[in-house]
């Protein structure tokens, strides 16, 4: 651009930009959305950007500007990827045209609206008329002869014509919305330049791929997507689940391939390729190569056989019956696979919470690249409202343990899923943090709904003559009422005042906060039990998980249950005790419970 051009259009264009500043503009601004897709992965949602292989990309460099995983985890991250890409063989050859998704943060359930859906629609960006999010990554610039915008662009941002320098002009167009036309621009002109800093952020990729776009919206002054959830029910049909055949269950429970129609070919040097027929010799084929080779008779299969296991040395062999049960074939299954895989039995502890697994069979799942043992716990029901909790089967999942459960038979329409409801589990929870043992007596009797009143003076008979004392009283609805003595009450005035009506509980300095919790339900006089145990599926004990809560469990018929929890609890254990209707009162102890 010449300088002469440029100071002949300085006048008139200082002019219309003055007028545009100062004209009165709308209050809202306009938000960039991009849509996203939600993706499952090991008791997870992950939110994930689709995303088209280019020329020129690299995983790396991909990766480098995307989502808190990878910034936090890169190797966990790297993990991710390869599971929600499996046809990736190797991450170092990507080639352009390769559709693969990145994954950018893990989710708990209902975190963002439309979740379960499998696609969202976030807002991450948004452009007011003050372009306060990308003012934050510009630097003033006072125009000096010579100067053009392709070459202030260029310095940052890569050669002319590359995909950076395009982007970095693109970014020079939002950040300086009163110039109409990059091309003219005058001497002692102040711009805003883009900072190369801004590619760091991890909405930056977002602004020009293809799948985010520009809609107006009032009212919204957030520019960058907040750590706000919105609850989002899991919604499910009533519906009849139709039976799988057996060796169709079996494949979709160990995530092997089934083969079972038409012919496999195996090549005989020299002489015609023998010919498997699949209907009479089904086999199935685990990730880890792991074969499995089905007789249903004995019938003239010997031959047969004698050329498979010449082809394949490691292949399991399991015989079975035309109309065995699906649990007979099952035990087959298992059975084939080495009776030193089976179990029926998994316990772990999670931060004072006992779990404990059991289902009909448990095999360790087969391996995979990566070193973390898994489990398959499997079991076969009646009906789906037999299943394990949903949240409990994420839960199971995040610890690898993975829940398997097989339908017997055709279903009931009428008959329920065992899914996530909506509930709002902040709204089921209060956290106590005690200080001291004076400050959780008040704040455990507030949390249970009771009126607690420190330092009440109280008259009781003795000896014939009426006594004045001071202790701290506890009543709720005033129907019950009782008195919390921290020691204040000496010799026989706590005798004297329980014979008056008024009942006394004794908090002594060495009683721990599980005492002093067990004495105050005995004062409130409800029914409750020590360390409970919440089943995670409404079927028998035998084969169902447990999840034992160091507290108490408080019981009543016309309301709602409460738990008192002495240990952390997860957010999807808390979701499936919300699911259950149990409110919440977790008890944050220090030290040791």
């Amino acid at each position: 651009m010449k300088p002469e051009r440029m100071c002949l259009a300085s006048s008139l264009l200082a002019t219309i930009i003055l007028a545009y500043l100062i004209a009165p503009r709308p209050a809202y601004g306009t938000l960039l959305y991009k849509s996203y897709i939600i993706r499952y992965d090991r008791g997870w949602d992950i939110l994930c950007d689709p995303y088209v292989v280019k020329k020129d990309d690299w995983v790396y460099k991909l990766f480098r500007q995307r989502g808190e995983i990878a910034h936090k985890d890169f190797p966990e991250f790297l993990r991710l990827f390869k599971r929600l890409n499996p046809h990736i063989r190797d991450i170092n050859r990507i080639r352009p045209g390769q559709h693969i998704v990145i994954p950018l943060k893990k989710l708990s359930q209902g975190a963002l609206p439309g979740q379960s859906s499998g696609v969202v629609t976030i807002p991450f960006v948004g452009i007011s008329n003050k372009f306060k999010t990308l003012k934050k990554y510009s630097a003033k610039y006072k125009v000096q002869k010579g100067d053009c915008v392709s070459l202030l662009i260029a310095r940052r941002y890569g050669a002319y014509g590359s995909e950076l320098f395009e982007q970095g002009i693109k970014l020079f167009r939002l950040i300086n919305p009163q110039i109409e036309d990059p091309n003219r621009i005058y001497v002692d002109q102040m711009i805003r330049i883009p900072d190369p800093a801004i590619r760091n952020q991890p909405w930056y990729q977002a602004l020009f791929d293809s799948s985010a776009g520009i809609k107006s919206k009032a009212g919204f002054d957030s520019l960058i997507l907040t750590d706000e959830k919105t609850p989002k029910s899991f919604v499910s049909e009533d519906r009849g689940e139709q039976p799988k055949p057996p060796l169709s269950e079996v494949a979709s429970v160990l995530d092997a391939k089934l083969f079972n129609k038409g012919a496999y070919y195996f090549p005989i040097p020299g002489r015609k390729d023998f010919e498997l027929d699949l209907s009479r010799f089904p086999f199935i084929v685990c990730k880890d190569g792991t074969r499995m080779i089905f007789l249903k008779d004995n019938k003239n299969q010997e031959a047969e056989l004698n050329m498979v296991t010449s082809f394949w040395k490691d292949v399991h062999v399991v015989r079975t019956a035309p109309n065995d049960s699906l649990e007979k074939v099952f035990d087959a299954v298992i059975d084939g696979f080495g009776k030193d895989v089976l179990k029926n039995r998994l316990s772990f502890s999670d931060h004072g919470v006992a779990v404990a697994v059991r289902g009909q069979w448990i095999i360790d799942k087969p391996a995979e690249a990566e070193k973390t043992v898994r489990h398959v716990c499997i079991t076969l029901i009646d009906n789906p409202s037999e299943r394990t909790s949903e949240s409990i089967a994420r839960y199971l999942d995040q610890n690898n343990i993975i829940i398997k459960e097989v339908l017997k038979g055709k279903s009931d329409a009428t008959q329920k899923i065992n899914s996530r409801q909506d509930n709002n589990t902040a709204e089921n929870v209060i956290t106590i943090v005690p200080s001291d043992r004076e400050a959780f007596v008040n704040d455990l009797l507030s949390a249970m709904g009771y009126r607690y009143t420190p330092s009440v003076n109280i008259l009781f008979p003795y000896a014939g003559i009426e006594i004045k004392a001071v202790s701290n009283l506890a009543t709720k609805n005033n129907k019950r009422s009782f008195l919390v003595d921290f020691g204040e009450l000496y010799g026989d005035a706590v005798d004297a005042i329980e014979k008056s009506g008024l009942n006394v509980t004794r908090v002594k300095d060495n009683d721990h906060f599980h005492v002093i919790m067990q004495k105050l339900l005995d004062a409130m006089d409800v029914s409750y039990t020590d360390d409970p145990t919440f089943f995670a599926a409404q079927r028998p004990a035998i084969h169902n998980t447990t999840l034992t809560i160091p507290g108490f469990l408080i019981a009543s018929p016309e309301k709602p249950k409460i738990l008192l929890s002495l240990a952390p609890l997860h957010d999807e254990v808390m979701h499936f005790l919300a699911n259950k209707g149990v409110k919440i009162i977790r008890i944050e102890l220090p030290g040791k419970i």
